[in-house]
């Protein structure tokens, strides 16, 4: 009975020299010049920043990376196929509720604006024919190419979806919306992206 006390009180002892122990780490912390902890702390919201800009990867004023992508129709489509007009690019995917409801409000856009504005979906990773019928069924009738191997997704870093790029005649981008988008704010952003 007295071996298992020693090991009882050993246990015991133990676990008092770790709590002292992180009670003399932390008092050292406190003790550090305020200035010090200040640069680091400005250290840390500048290492979060450009991790922030490396998840995401593409930024307001970059530039549009190049792709080149199969339509519905068959065809070979270049992202310099579209320079010299604004373009809303879209990543969608026909299993996405958010995607789906916001459709309607992409074709209306797409048919008002046809002269000014191109919008342009990219799907994520499905098939052709699948898309073709969903694109019927719904009467939707602005352009889609087909990113089936998801590596211009990833490019682009469209990581929720639907994700959608505003892109200037230049090939800039100008405003990112992750997330569904309305028709109104399709309209306030068109205002501000024209107007700039």
């Amino acid at each position: 009975m007295l071996k298992g006390n020693w090991k009882l009180i050993i246990v015991i002892l133990l676990i008092l020299l770790g709590i002292g122990g992180g009670v003399i780490y932390n008092q050292g912390i406190d003790n550090q010049p305020s200035e010090f902890i200040q640069e680091d702390s400005k250290d840390k919201q500048e290492s979060q920043a450009k991790s922030k800009e490396d998840i995401y990867g593409l930024g307001i004023g970059d530039y549009a990376p190049e792709f080149n992508l199969e339509n519905l129709a068959g065809e070979d489509i270049h992202l310099t196929d579209y320079q010299g007009k604004y373009l809303l690019l879209n990543f969608w995917a026909t299993w996405c509720p958010p995607c789906r409801k916001e459709m309607p409000d992409l074709n209306e856009f797409h048919q008002e604006n046809r002269g000014e504005f191109v919008v342009v979906g990219v799907n994520i990773g499905e098939d052709k024919e699948d898309v073709k019928k969903f694109m019927h069924s719904g009467g939707y009738d602005y352009p889609i190419l087909l990113d089936r191997d998801r590596q211009v997704a990833f490019l682009y870093r469209a990581s929720v979806i639907p994700t959608s790029y505003f892109i200037n005649p230049q090939g800039q981008i100008q405003y990112i919306k992750r997330g569904l988008v309305t028709k109104e704010e399709l309209e306030e952003i068109k205002q501000n992206l024209m107007s700039e």
